[in-house]
């Protein structure tokens, strides 16, 4: 039999630990670098998430970028404001029957009492 002489390199347990990261970081979900967006890539999910993401840091009221720009956008491409002028349009024609409707009562009112002052007298 040969006589086999085995080296073996060992690390200092404190240094291994200062200079390599055991957190296995690398195999985890990883958070995206925010600096990098290409808006090619973004998907509709996407906006949606970002959407739902910043919903209550977007300001209520503004020109862009708001919640009312987004409303006002939103309603102009699926013809809300036709909608709004018919919803308009059939509020005042309640309005005007309303009117109409004590107009005639009041009308009614007056013939009965003139009736019961004429009998009355």
């Amino acid at each position: 039999m040969e006589k086999v002489n085995l080296n073996r390199q060992v690390f200092d347990k404190n240094k291994f630990a200062q200079t390599v990261d055991t957190s296995f970081s690398q195999l985890g979900p990883t958070q995206p670098d925010p600096s990098f967006f290409d808006i090619n890539l973004a998907t509709q999910a996407d906006f949606f998430t970002l959407y739902d993401k910043f919903f209550f840091e977007i300001p209520k009221e503004g020109d862009t970028n708001s919640h009312a720009y987004l409303v006002q956008e939103s309603s102009n491409y699926i013809g809300a404001n036709q909608v709004n002028e018919e919803i308009q349009a059939l509020l005042q024609e309640i309005t005007d029957l309303r009117e109409e409707n004590l107009s005639l009562r009041q009308e009614n009112v007056d013939l009965l009492s003139n009736t019961y002052n004429r009998l009355q007298k």
